[in-house]
């Protein structure tokens, strides 16, 4: 499989990944925590063949691609897609997220929260040994306590370096609370090997936290040791997860840099792109009635994501725009391979080279909740049955996707229904 620093659509072994059509067929998954079941209704649908996008056929992607809580989706359907095939590898997706992941605040299979007396009144949690509730309310103990120490004596050693406001501060990490260890048993439940063979491309994104710079795991980087620390890498939403250890790196969730990775699947040669993200846009999410600080930061990413997506949306659209003009020049030219090669590097934005890969005409569909999921924490919330009736919403939306509500792009849109469909209010560069 490819890697970084590859060519985008050749392997480490010099095969290109060309579909039966010429085409390379993308999915991107974004971040987003427990609402990535809307991910697993929408790729139902798509799979099953019942959406209208796909002409009623099922989808079968080349490139599965995605960040946070889309890695593991992605992850998961490269593992068993090529085993069990696409209907199956879907389902077995969602059975994984009601089975394995689906849950209260005490027992779903993405964390625990360190310390919480409310474990005492499970009963589920005194078997198969009645002393483990109070064994972890007392390792859970030792470990905050420890923490506590270390920042406490951060705080006295840096008193004098800077001010009081700002160690106080530092004393504050809500991710010390998170428990993890839910969240790296349900990664090891993935068949890892499974993708390491797969000809299915599977490519996911981390952050690294000490230098701030985007790392893509493939699928030669999912071995049964790595694998799982990639994923929770991609997963470590800063400031609510704490950072995964890579070697002497640390990492973090993919979304701070790609919240919608959909840049990854155009490097990687891909001509359709299905893009499931869960944010709707900015403009259907209301503002409090009185400003809070977790409101105002949620709303300064949603913004800042948006604003990242719908600019590669917007690239991406114009780079068609841009071939189709070229195309109607060269009809209008003597026959020249010379000009052509000049016009295809002049819409490019750079000089032409033998090795160089041309743009591509891109076809881009989107799927997203065209309102705000309910919940300030949704990202935590695994109850099993709101993420059954996130399953079901995203499947109901592929099922009626309609292309102009979802800005969908298309390799021969006009430049004027290009300007109606990138909605007039974002800011195009």
């Amino acid at each position: 499989m490819a890697g970084p620093g590859h060519h985008p659509a050749v392997g480490e072994d010099g095969e290109e990944l060309v579909t039966a059509d010429g085409k390379r067929v993308a999915v991107v998954l974004s971040g987003g925590g427990a609402n990535g079941a809307y991910e697993v209704g929408v790729l139902k649908a798509l799979v099953s063949g019942k959406s209208h996008v796909t002409g009623n056929q099922p989808l079968d992607p080349d490139i599965i691609i995605g960040t946070s809580v889309g890695a593991l989706n992605a992850a998961f359907l490269v593992s068993q897609w090529e085993q069990y095939g696409p209907g199956v590898a879907v389902g077995n997706l969602e059975r994984f997220w009601m089975r394995e992941m689906a849950g209260g605040v005490r027992d779903n299979g993405v964390f625990r929260l360190r310390g919480n007396p409310l474990e005492l009144l499970d009963p589920g949690c005194y078997l198969p040994n009645p002393l483990n509730p109070f064994l972890r309310l007392l390792a859970d103990g030792g470990f905050l306590a420890w923490e506590g120490l270390q920042r406490l004596v951060n705080f006295l050693q840096g008193a004098r370096a800077s001010t009081l406001e700002r160690q106080l501060v530092q004393l504050v990490d809500i991710s010390l609370l998170m428990d993890l260890s839910p969240l790296e048993r349900t990664l090891r439940k993935i068949d890892y090997r499974a993708i390491q063979r797969s000809r299915k491309w599977l490519k996911v994104a981390a952050t690294n936290w000490a230098t701030g710079e985007l790392r893509v795991f493939w699928n030669h980087d999912m071995s049964a040791e790595f694998g799982p620390l990639a994923l929770r890498a991609s997963a470590a939403v800063p400031g609510v997860f704490p950072p995964a250890e890579l070697g002497a790196q640390p990492f973090v969730d993919g979304s701070v840099l790609m919240h919608t990775p959909l840049s990854l699947a155009t490097h990687a040669g891909a001509d359709i792109v299905h893009v499931i993200y869960l944010d709707p846009d900015v403009s259907s999410i209301p503002l409090p009635p009185i400003p809070q600080s977790y409101s105002t930061m949620q709303r300064i990413f949603q913004i800042s994501w948006a604003a990242s997506y719908n600019a590669d949306v917007a690239a991406a659209a114009r780079i068609n725009h841009a071939l189709n003009t070229v195309d109607q020049i060269r009809t209008k030219l003597p026959a020249d391979e010379r000009t052509a090669e000049l016009l295809r590097g002049l819409v490019e934005g750079k000089k032409p080279t033998g090795g160089h890969r041309p743009f591509r005409r891109l076809t881009i569909h989107r799927y997203h909740p065209r309102d705000p999921l309910a919940g300030d924490v949704s990202l935590l919330n695994f109850d099993p049955d709101r993420v059954q009736r996130l399953i079901e919403r995203g499947f109901q939306d592929a099922l009626y996707h309609d292309d102009t509500e979802s800005e969908d792009v298309f390799p021969n849109q006009e430049e004027e229904d290009l300007a109606k469909r990138l909605n007039p209010r974002r800011v195009i560069p």
